[in-house]
Protein backbone atom coordinates (compact mmCIF):
# COMPACT_ATOMS: atom_id res chain seq x y z
CA UNK A 1 0.00 0.00 0.00
CA UNK A 2 1.40 3.53 -0.71
CA UNK A 3 2.03 5.90 1.56
CA UNK A 4 1.27 9.70 2.01
CA UNK A 5 2.67 12.26 4.15
CA UNK A 6 1.68 15.92 5.04
CA UNK A 7 3.13 18.14 6.98
CA UNK A 8 0.74 21.84 7.23
CA UNK A 9 -1.36 23.31 9.82
CA UNK A 10 -4.06 20.90 10.05
CA UNK A 11 -6.13 23.20 7.71
CA UNK A 12 -8.91 22.77 5.40
CA UNK A 13 -6.14 22.41 2.45
CA UNK A 14 -4.44 19.50 4.76
CA UNK A 15 -7.79 17.71 5.34
CA UNK A 16 -8.64 17.66 1.62
CA UNK A 17 -5.48 16.23 0.52
CA UNK A 18 -5.26 13.55 2.97
CA UNK A 19 -9.19 12.81 2.34
CA UNK A 20 -8.12 12.24 -1.62
CA UNK A 21 -5.11 10.36 -0.99
CA UNK A 22 -6.68 8.24 1.24
CA UNK A 23 -9.90 7.24 -0.84
CA UNK A 24 -7.34 6.76 -3.60
CA UNK A 25 -5.97 3.80 -1.30
CA UNK A 26 -3.05 5.46 0.50
CA UNK A 27 -2.17 5.39 4.37
CA UNK A 28 -1.78 8.86 5.67
CA UNK A 29 1.14 10.48 8.08
CA UNK A 30 -0.03 13.81 9.24
CA UNK A 31 2.74 16.27 10.65
CA UNK A 32 2.41 19.68 12.34
CA UNK A 33 4.28 23.19 11.51
CA UNK A 34 4.15 23.72 14.83
CA UNK A 35 3.05 22.22 18.39
CA UNK A 36 0.26 24.92 18.55
CA UNK A 37 -2.67 23.13 19.80
CA UNK A 38 -4.52 24.31 17.64
CA UNK A 39 -2.31 22.39 14.81
CA UNK A 40 -2.45 19.19 17.48
CA UNK A 41 -6.78 19.25 16.91
CA UNK A 42 -6.52 19.99 13.04
CA UNK A 43 -4.55 16.89 12.54
CA UNK A 44 -6.36 14.42 14.74
CA UNK A 45 -9.20 15.67 12.93
CA UNK A 46 -8.09 14.58 9.88
CA UNK A 47 -6.96 11.37 11.20
CA UNK A 48 -10.17 10.62 12.52
CA UNK A 49 -11.48 11.36 8.78
CA UNK A 50 -8.52 8.85 7.33
CA UNK A 51 -9.92 6.11 9.38
CA UNK A 52 -13.19 6.42 9.01
CA UNK A 53 -12.24 6.00 5.17
CA UNK A 54 -9.78 2.96 5.61
CA UNK A 55 -6.32 3.45 5.70
CA UNK A 56 -4.26 3.81 8.47
CA UNK A 57 -2.51 7.16 9.90
CA UNK A 58 -0.24 8.77 11.76
CA UNK A 59 -0.07 12.20 13.52
CA UNK A 60 3.16 13.54 14.65
CA UNK A 61 3.13 16.99 16.58
CA UNK A 62 6.62 18.68 15.86
CA UNK A 63 7.86 22.00 15.30
CA UNK A 64 8.92 21.57 11.06
CA UNK A 65 11.39 24.28 11.80
CA UNK A 66 13.49 21.70 13.65
CA UNK A 67 15.84 19.44 11.95
CA UNK A 68 15.69 17.50 14.14
CA UNK A 69 11.79 16.77 14.42
CA UNK A 70 11.60 16.86 10.60
CA UNK A 71 13.98 13.61 10.54
CA UNK A 72 12.55 12.44 13.28
CA UNK A 73 9.29 12.75 11.38
CA UNK A 74 10.57 10.92 8.58
CA UNK A 75 11.82 7.84 10.78
CA UNK A 76 8.46 7.78 12.10
CA UNK A 77 6.96 7.37 9.03
CA UNK A 78 9.53 4.72 7.87
CA UNK A 79 9.06 3.00 11.29
CA UNK A 80 5.69 2.88 11.04
CA UNK A 81 4.68 2.04 7.38
CA UNK A 82 8.15 1.03 5.75
CA UNK A 83 7.71 3.90 3.09
CA UNK A 84 6.78 6.75 1.89
CA UNK A 85 5.65 7.68 -1.72
CA UNK A 86 4.77 11.09 -1.90
CA UNK A 87 5.29 13.71 0.87
CA UNK A 88 2.95 16.99 0.40
CA UNK A 89 4.91 19.72 2.54
CA UNK A 90 2.49 22.25 2.64
CA UNK A 91 3.93 24.22 5.36
CA UNK A 92 2.66 28.40 4.93
CA UNK A 93 2.72 31.37 7.45
CA UNK A 94 0.97 33.94 5.49
CA UNK A 95 2.98 37.39 6.32
CA UNK A 96 1.50 41.00 5.20
CA UNK A 97 3.52 43.24 6.81
CA UNK A 98 4.64 46.64 4.87
CA UNK A 99 8.09 46.84 3.73
CA UNK A 100 9.32 49.58 5.30
CA UNK A 101 7.76 48.08 8.52
CA UNK A 102 9.25 44.00 8.57
CA UNK A 103 11.16 43.78 11.17
CA UNK A 104 14.10 41.48 11.24
CA UNK A 105 12.27 38.93 13.29
CA UNK A 106 9.88 39.11 11.43
CA UNK A 107 11.28 38.21 8.17
CA UNK A 108 12.92 35.61 10.21
CA UNK A 109 10.29 33.67 11.81
CA UNK A 110 8.55 33.99 7.73
CA UNK A 111 11.80 32.49 6.26
CA UNK A 112 11.90 29.85 8.92
CA UNK A 113 8.54 28.44 8.45
CA UNK A 114 8.01 28.94 4.50
CA UNK A 115 11.64 28.07 3.49
CA UNK A 116 13.91 26.78 6.19
CA UNK A 117 11.24 24.11 7.35
CA UNK A 118 10.11 22.92 4.01
CA UNK A 119 14.26 22.59 2.95
CA UNK A 120 14.38 20.72 6.15
CA UNK A 121 11.32 18.29 5.29
CA UNK A 122 12.06 17.20 1.82
CA UNK A 123 15.85 16.91 2.48
CA UNK A 124 14.40 14.24 5.65
CA UNK A 125 12.60 12.63 3.36
CA UNK A 126 14.07 12.78 0.02
CA UNK A 127 17.00 11.22 1.06
CA UNK A 128 15.26 7.84 2.50
CA UNK A 129 13.38 7.81 -0.72
CA UNK A 130 16.49 7.52 -2.53
CA UNK A 131 17.01 4.63 -0.29
CA UNK A 132 13.90 2.65 -1.24
CA UNK A 133 14.07 3.08 -4.78
CA UNK A 134 11.93 7.15 -5.44
CA UNK A 135 9.41 9.09 -4.29
CA UNK A 136 7.79 12.59 -5.13
CA UNK A 137 8.25 15.51 -2.64
CA UNK A 138 5.31 18.02 -3.56
CA UNK A 139 6.42 21.57 -2.07
CA UNK A 140 3.33 24.01 -2.15
CA UNK A 141 4.52 27.43 -2.94
CA UNK A 142 1.70 29.69 -2.74
CA UNK A 143 0.68 32.99 -4.58
CA UNK A 144 -0.54 34.77 -1.48
CA UNK A 145 -1.65 38.52 -3.03
CA UNK A 146 -0.44 41.22 -0.61
CA UNK A 147 2.16 38.37 0.65
CA UNK A 148 4.80 40.96 2.24
CA UNK A 149 8.68 40.47 0.64
CA UNK A 150 9.74 38.41 3.47
CA UNK A 151 7.08 35.69 2.35
CA UNK A 152 7.53 36.07 -1.57
CA UNK A 153 11.45 35.66 -0.80
CA UNK A 154 10.65 32.31 0.94
CA UNK A 155 8.36 31.44 -1.67
CA UNK A 156 10.70 32.32 -4.36
CA UNK A 157 13.33 30.06 -2.51
CA UNK A 158 11.35 27.32 -2.15
CA UNK A 159 11.34 26.72 -6.26
CA UNK A 160 15.19 27.09 -6.32
CA UNK A 161 15.66 24.24 -3.91
CA UNK A 162 13.24 22.18 -5.34
CA UNK A 163 15.11 22.41 -8.71
CA UNK A 164 18.73 21.67 -7.19
CA UNK A 165 17.44 18.46 -5.48
CA UNK A 166 15.78 17.24 -8.09
CA UNK A 167 19.22 17.79 -10.04
CA UNK A 168 20.72 15.91 -7.47
CA UNK A 169 17.85 12.73 -6.81
CA UNK A 170 16.27 12.05 -10.19
CA UNK A 171 18.72 9.68 -11.25
CA UNK A 172 17.51 7.91 -7.93
CA UNK A 173 14.10 8.13 -8.85
CA UNK A 174 13.08 10.97 -6.57
CA UNK A 175 11.50 14.51 -7.41
CA UNK A 176 11.36 17.41 -5.70
CA UNK A 177 8.53 19.82 -7.47
CA UNK A 178 7.38 23.09 -6.20
CA UNK A 179 3.76 23.21 -7.23
CA UNK A 180 3.28 27.44 -7.58
CA UNK A 181 0.34 29.64 -8.12
CA UNK A 182 -2.58 30.30 -6.44
CA UNK A 183 -4.03 27.06 -4.85
CA UNK A 184 -6.97 25.78 -2.65
CA UNK A 185 -7.92 22.28 -0.90
CA UNK A 186 -9.23 21.13 -4.45
CA UNK A 187 -6.65 21.80 -6.72
CA UNK A 188 -4.18 20.75 -3.99
CA UNK A 189 -5.68 17.70 -3.83
CA UNK A 190 -6.14 17.04 -7.45
CA UNK A 191 -2.35 17.27 -7.57
CA UNK A 192 -1.54 15.08 -4.98
CA UNK A 193 -3.72 12.21 -5.95
CA UNK A 194 -2.25 12.64 -10.03
CA UNK A 195 1.34 12.56 -8.49
CA UNK A 196 0.38 9.32 -6.10
CA UNK A 197 -1.24 7.55 -9.26
CA UNK A 198 2.56 8.67 -11.05
CA UNK A 199 4.13 6.85 -8.34
CA UNK A 200 1.48 3.94 -8.11
CA UNK A 201 1.86 3.17 -11.58
CA UNK A 202 5.71 2.97 -11.19
CA UNK A 203 5.76 0.80 -8.38
CA UNK A 204 3.87 -1.67 -10.41
CA UNK A 205 5.66 -1.06 -13.18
Amino acid sequence: MTVVAIIGRGSDEDRAIAVACAEAGANIALGTMTTEQEQEYGMHSIANEVWSIGPEQLVCVMDAGDATEAMSFAAQVWDRFGRCDLLVANHDLPATAPLDQLSADELEETLRANLAAPFLAAHAFGRLMTRQGGGHILVVAHDRPGADAGYVAAKTGVTGFARAMTDGWASRGVIVEALQGVQDGKSLATTAVERLRRVQQKNRS
